[in-house]
């Protein structure tokens, strides 16, 4: 008797257990401002004597996979080689969105996003000094150390940008990306070239530029969104 009362009590809290986790879960998305730095360009300022710099980036959701996205900062750089040296300082604003592909399991908040960006920067290049090539190899080409300086210059370009976001602890994340530039609009220092754009960096072939970042950044919420879902993620309520 009493090993039937116990075969009885084992299947009910069987199916009470198989019951509980057959329910619909219910998780909240989070909705607010994540606002964060480049940590490359924050640390560029202790390795690099030539450099200083800051970048500071936010996104705020839009909905369930749109986010508006922001940069702003500023650079001051020398540069030196055996043809030229100049200084750039200035500062840049990008504005855009970007689109989240990851479906995420559910309270978990991370992205893998692919966006566009509008740049723009307000800078002024200083050309120190540069080689002139005498096209005479019986004389040695000559260094001119004019100290051009050329302001109120500006650029615009537009970016591609994938990246990813991955939330390591409450509210924080880490991130990394890729863009790829195209400049389309600058104002020309007199006598010379724009060689480097606040926050675009130094063009390469025609008008194009590349680059890379990692950022560190911390989530405001704002308002919580609660969804409804089967444990094989199917949604059932937002």
């Amino acid at each position: 008797m009493r090993t039937f009362s116990f075969i009885i009590s084992a299947f009910l809290a069987c199916t009470n257990l198989f019951a509980q986790d057959s329910l619909p879960k219910v998780y909240p998305d989070v909705y607010g401002l994540r606002i964060g730095i480049d940590v490359v360009k924050a640390s560029r300022n202790f390795w690099d004597k030539d450099y200083k710099g800051l970048e500071f980036n936010a996104d705020y959701r839009y909905n369930k996979k749109w986010y508006l996205a922001a940069e702003a900062g500023f650079e001051d750089r020398f540069k030196e080689d055996d043809q030229l040296s100049y200084t750039t300082t200035g500062m840049f604003l990008k504005l855009g969105a970007e689109r989240n592909f990851h479906q995420n399991w559910l309270d978990m908040d991370n992205l893998i996003y692919v966006g566009g960006r509008y740049g723009l920067s307000y800078h002024n290049q200083t050309l120190h000094s540069y080689r002139v090539n005498t096209g005479n190899a019986y004389f040695d080409e000559e260094m001119q150390y004019p100290e051009l300086k050329s302001t109120g210059l500006m650029a615009h370009w537009l970016e591609l940008v994938v990246g990813i976001k991955v939330e390591v602890a409450n509210n924080l994340y880490v991130g990394m990306n890729a863009r790829l530039k195209g400049l389309f609009y600058q104002t020309q220092p007199e006598g010379f070239e724009n060689l480097y754009y606040p926050g675009f960096g130094q063009k390469y072939s025609g008008n194009i530029g590349v680059g890379f970042g990692y950022t560190l950044s911390y989530m405001i919420p704002f308002k919580k969104k609660f969804n409804t879902v089967n444990t094989d993620r199917t949604l059932i309520r937002k």
